[in-house]
């Protein structure tokens, strides 16, 4: 989640005035009033002016009745613009035969309890603190049904509607459920979607009946059974679920049975770090993971005695990342860690003898390969190494340090998602695309080394023939190299007049792959260029690559954007008056960021969910774990350097009056990840301080969370806007 730049001076006061007009008209437009409050902020000795301050209570009368009213007066505007019912009718049909990645590979999570099975039906959906789509993996409920089967190869009967018991509530889902070992209580969490926190229930299996006294909200992460009970981790002073800081993260042990006033306290994460449990024992040991930033330790605590604390299991002082994906044949437990590594590595440690000169690595075979992803299946280790920002597929085994390649169609990314293995078979399975190849379902079989492809993700009146995708280096500042994925129709003519649309993330050491987005057909078929810039702060190119891109050196992501930029107008891809810039999350600050320090670079930018109050993120929800791309503007552990760094290019303190190209500012009225107010606060900001005619839009969408820009509804409010402030005539087909 990013910000903008702007001087620093001894008082940051807000402009009042209204701003911003339609493309070719002279007049500011009428937006809905924001009340500005006389609330200052102090940041060593500096006083910052946050008039919109009260919007951070987000779900207050007077918040409410202005989100309704900007979204009142954003809907009568792009709705009367001439491209809307165009776009409505295009994106309508298509998105009701849209295939959908996370639909694909539903899988079955088996819990063995003396004589029979329970399993629930589930799919991988990526599930992290950091304002990212990439992270741990959890076993979301497809149906919030628990079946019983006597045999691992027979469908089961449900033992357990969670919806029909009410349990599981509106759109929550199921996220975890274990059973005990001596068959009396099933244990589930439920979470809503666009939540980081969820709800601990407790079934008695012979009644089949909720044990009220048991439940426990507001809970952090997975829970592991053992004996008549489990571990779980709950922050402290949660009073709204939707903005309450979710820091000072505890480990209890609860009881079945038993008052939860009275669970034992295990361990105290404090102010500053994330606490995440294993789901499961090894060799009858617990090990959770406590977290700081992108650095993490592996602590360990024998469940039979509680009265002696965790003792650290491996670590560096939170200089490296260490998390445990599972364990080999010998007990040893295989980690996942960035110490030693470009980026990641897999090694095999020694429960009883975890001493750094006794690991064994497992892969990369090379130091300076950048693995993205690992997945275990059977005796086999996959990774996703990545070689010029896209995806690369490696199997490794126990017996050689050499990798076998498995080929992949061509240049493109792999699903962080798609990773499943077929523990019966062995078989690994896969997904993969590129920006003009849509998304296909691989299963591989090592037995073989031949990999085949599962059903057809083809997409009716689309050709991937019909395009080309190419890969550029982009000179930046600093002399760094940014590479970028451009795609297009065959034969376009480089002469400036062409729409584009820059997709951006830079940020938390993640990778953002040249993989196939189905909203870009519209502007593909409409010959369109859609480009993935792959810049600083980014995990693409390794460790390096996203130090480059954080704290002090976070300039440097909007730096490699504006280059990207300039880049494609200079080229003759398009032109200034028909670029489009967009992110989401901490891509969304990244775009209001590169829009407002370049205010000439685009006609039109859509951050979405987006950081824009850099000074105030850590005060939401998991915002504390974001101290490793931003720093802390207030604190203990801020720096006056931090926050005259973050005062360079946070957005809400960085608009000024004069014209900006035209936003549309989305946000999920319901987001859990980076709270709304972030959207409000600067939406209101450009409305009233920021000069121009452009409009400057905010759509709040009501009941979503941190992905709203994937509904049809803000895909149509996107494109129509794009459309129209480019001058992009529309084909209908």
């Amino acid at each position: 989640m990013k910000k903008i730049l702007l001087s620093l001076l001894p008082v940051f006061a807000l402009v009042a005035c209204n701003g911003g007009s339609s493309s070719g008209d002279s007049t500011k437009l009428d937006y809905p009033a924001s009340e500005a409050e006389s609330t200052t902020n102090s940041y060593y000795g500096t006083t910052v002016a946050d008039p919109y301050q009260w919007m951070e209570n987000t779900n207050s009368t007077q918040t409410l009745a202005w989100v309704n009213s900007q979204n009142s007066f954003s809907n009568s505007y792009i709705s009367s613009l001439p491209e809307y019912n165009t776009v409505k009718s295009l994106l309508t049909s298509s998105s009701a035969t849209a295939k959908s990645l996370s639909d694909n590979n539903v899988n079955r999570h088996f819990i063995k309890v003396k004589d029979v099975y329970y399993y629930t039906n589930y799919k991988k959906i990526i599930i992290d603190t950091k304002p990212v789509g990439a992270g741990r993996v959890e076993n979301i409920s497809v149906d919030n049904k628990i079946y019983i089967t006597d045999s691992l190869n027979k469908v089961g009967r449900v033992f357990l509607d969670l919806q029909k018991m009410g349990i599981v509530k509106g759109e929550e889902k199921s996220v975890q459920t274990e059973t005990t070992a001596d068959n009396d209580y099933t244990i589930t969490k439920t979470q809503d979607s666009n939540l980081d926190l969820g709800t601990i229930t407790v079934i008695n299996n012979q009644t089949k009946e909720v044990m009220p006294d048991d439940e426990i909200k507001y809970t952090s992460g997975s829970f592991t059974v053992y004996g008549d009970g489990f571990f779980y981790v709950k922050p402290q002073n949660v009073t709204d679920i939707y903005t309450s800081n979710y820091n000072y993260q505890q480990l209890f042990y609860h009881q079945i049975g038993t008052a939860v006033a009275t669970d034992k306290l295990i361990f105290d994460g404090g102010a500053m770090l994330l606490v995440n449990l294993s789901s499961t024992l090894y060799s009858n040991i617990l090990y959770f993971q406590t977290s700081i930033d992108q650095t993490s330790q592996i602590y360990s605590l024998n469940p039979a005695n509680l009265a002696t604390p965790p003792t650290l299991f491996l670590g560096d002082n939170y200089q490296s990342e260490f998390s445990i994906l599972g364990s080999a044949a010998n007990n040893n437990l295989l980690i996942q860690t960035t110490q030693g590594a470009a980026q990641r590595r897999l090694i095999s440690v020694d429960p009883n003898n975890p001493a750094q000169a006794n690991w064994e690595n497992i892969l990369p075979a090379s130091t300076s390969d950048i693995v993205n992803a690992i997945s275990i299946c059977g005796n086999y280790y996959y990774a996703d190494v990545l070689v010029n920002g896209a995806s690369t597929l490696s199997r490794y085994d126990a017996d050689s340090t050499t990798p076998t390649n498995i080929e992949l169609p061509g240049v493109g990314g792999l699903s962080d998602e798609g990773f499943n293995c077929v523990e019966s078979t062995g078989i690994f399975q896969y997904q993969y695309s590129n920006m003009i190849t849509p998304w296909e379902n691989y299963d591989y079989n090592p037995n073989t080394q031949t990999s085949t492809q599962v059903g057809d993700g083809s997409i009716a009146g689309f050709n991937p023939t019909d395009y080309e995708m190419k890969e550029i280096f982009v000179p930046s500042t600093g002399g760094a190299q940014v590479s970028i994925f451009v795609a297009n129709k065959k034969g376009i003519k480089l002469d400036g007049n062409n729409p584009a649309l820059i997709y951006v993330y830079g940020g938390f050491d993640t990778a953002t792959k040249p993989v196939f987005e189905q909203n870009t057909l519209l502007l593909l078929k409409n010959g369109g260029v859609y480009v993935v810039a792959q810049v600083r702060g980014g995990g693409e190119y390794g460790t390096s690559w996203y130090n480059a891109g954080r704290l002090l050196n976070k300039q440097n992501t909007y730096n490699d954007v504006a280059a990207v930029a300039n880049y494609l107008i200079n080229n003759g891809y398009t032109s200034s008056a028909k670029l489009a810039l967009w992110g989401a999350s901490n891509g969304g600050l990244t775009t209001a960021a590169t829009a407002l320090q370049n205010p000439n670079l685009f006609k039109v930018v859509f951050p979405a969910v987006g950081v824009q109050d850099v000074l105030r993120y850590q005060l939401f929800t998991n915002g504390f774990t974001w101290y490793s791309d931003f720093g802390y503007s207030s604190g203990e552990s801020s720096t006056q350097e931090q926050f005259n760094n973050i005062m360079t290019f946070s957005p809400l303190q960085n608009v000024k009056n004069i014209a900006y190209p035209t936003m549309l500012i989305m946000t999920g009225m319901e987001d859990g990840r980076v709270v709304p107010s972030h959207s409000y606060k600067f939406a209101a900001t450009m409305q009233n301080s920021a000069g121009g005619t452009n409009p400057y839009l905010l759509k709040a969408y009501a009941g979503e969370g941190h992905g709203p820009y994937n509904t049809t509804e803000a895909q149509i409010d996107m494109w129509t806007l794009f459309f129209n402030q480019t001058s992009t005539p529309i084909s209908q087909n």
